[in-house]
């Protein structure tokens, strides 16, 4: 691609952009329709739900996770091998910690029985970061936060 169909290019996507800009304005930014017929049991997407504790500790979880997964790369990037398995370990943990924690910020009736098979992903990842904990924070973190979240879980 030269200079000037690159510049075509961005002139093309600034125009897009400009277009979504302007169609995003004039949306209105009211409150959401709300049929009279429905109005008697119509929640607010901030009210308080069911799971709400169940949400924040599987969140909570799946940030760990997601912050000891970049630790375990950077240091697998440096040539250190030695986070491999809890790498793996903790992808998984943060793949069903973010669903758990979605389903409960649903207020899912799914989210607790969710919660207690994933129990057994975060059992893995409290294993896996056991030997790293003492020297690495994220581990310890991750495997704090994990066994929060099964605590709660069995607490549910």
């Amino acid at each position: 691609m030269n200079r000037r169909q690159f510049a075509r290019a961005a002139a093309g996507l600034a125009t897009l952009a400009s277009g979504a800009a302007v169609a995003a304005a004039a949306e209105p930014v009211d409150a959401p329709f709300v049929d009279p017929a429905h109005a008697g049991h119509h929640r607010e997407p901030d009210a308080a739900v069911r799971h709400a504790a169940l949400a924040v500790a599987w969140a909570d979880c799946a940030a760990a996770a997601q912050a000891c997964a970049a630790h375990c790369q950077r240091q697998l990037a440096s040539g250190d091998k030695m986070l491999a398995d809890c790498l793996k370990a903790v992808l998984d943990t943060d793949a069903v910690a973010t669903a758990v924690a979605r389903l409960a910020r649903y207020d899912s009736a799914w989210a607790p029985v969710m919660a207690r098979t994933a129990m057994a992903v975060l059992d893995v990842c409290v294993e896996a970061c056991r030997p790293h904990a003492g020297h690495h924070a994220e581990c310890r973190a991750c495997a704090d936060a994990c066994k929060r979240a099964i605590a709660r879980t069995r607490g549910a």
